[in-house]
């Protein structure tokens, strides 16, 4: 296990190295939960089963921002600028939930990225988010940004986003009516057929958070006509469950 800091190589990440070979890495991240513990332990379970993993931090840790507002995806690529230096040869990049959003976006941005696995994916940009508990809310940024330009994003239409009064309520957190109002302009659209690898998609029928699978399907047949256009060159594969998504507060 190798740590690698903000400071020193312009990310925040824990290198798992799996059996050794060089051949393959994966870059790992989490969604809006933040922080590094989830991403570790995805990382941890590539690593378990012989395959390099980098689980990379987004924000909500001590080197990177309190919250999901203008995240660079300079974070992704300088972990792949490290990853070359390191010797590794394919590197691609696993995302969930919010994490599935940076790692569509850098996957269309990034030539570098050799494939991508976007579990319970959204298939624009959303708003940022500031605060938390009961002053969580939008933050009237990206989620993103690139070069030190925010990305367009899909703005909330719902402007006061209670979790604690959502999960007293509901018992778990249940947004997806919330993340299912906004407004989704062409810009706001991730390019995901300038993406040059193969690309799975894995979605939920009943994700609670917002609506992964219709998303799934929208980004599978945008990719499955690029194919038809540029003669296989790329791979889709859209998988579904029947479990729900729920997020933490």
């Amino acid at each position: 296990m190798i740590r690698v800091s903000m400071k020193n190589d312009g990310f925040e990440g824990i290198l798992f190295l799996g059996n050794g070979s060089k051949d393959k890495v994966i870059i790992v991240m989490s969604g809006s939960n933040g922080g590094m513990s989830m991403a570790k332990h995805e990382a941890e379970f590539y690593h378990k089963n012989g395959i390099p993993a980098m689980s990379l931090a987004l924000f909500k840790t001590k080197q990177t921002s309190p919250n999901l507002v203008s995240v660079p995806v300079e974070y992704v690529e300088n972990a792949i600028k490290y990853l070359r230096k390191q010797g590794y040869q394919n590197i691609g990049i696993d995302g969930a939930s919010k994490g599935s959003e940076m790692a569509l976006v850098a996957g269309s941005l990034l030539p570098d990225i050799s494939c991508v696995i976007a579990r319970v994916p959204s298939y624009y940009v959303s708003e940022g988010l500031s605060g938390k508990g009961k002053n969580k809310g939008p933050s009237g940024t990206s989620c993103w940004s690139y070069q030190g330009k925010d990305l367009p994003y899909a703005a909330y239409k719902t402007r006061i986003i209670n979790m604690l009064e959502i999960l007293k309520k509901e018992k778990e957190i249940r947004i997806r009516d919330i993340n299912s109002d906004k407004d989704v302009t062409p810009d706001t659209i991730i390019p995901v057929e300038n993406i040059k690898g193969p690309v799975l998609f894995l979605s939920s029928k009943k994700d609670e958070v917002w609506p992964s699978y219709e998303s799934a399907c929208l980004m599978d047949e945008k990719l499955e006509n690029g194919i038809a256009c540029v003669g296989k060159r790329r791979m889709a594969v859209r998988l579904s469950f029947e479990f729900n998504e729920t997020v933490s507060p």
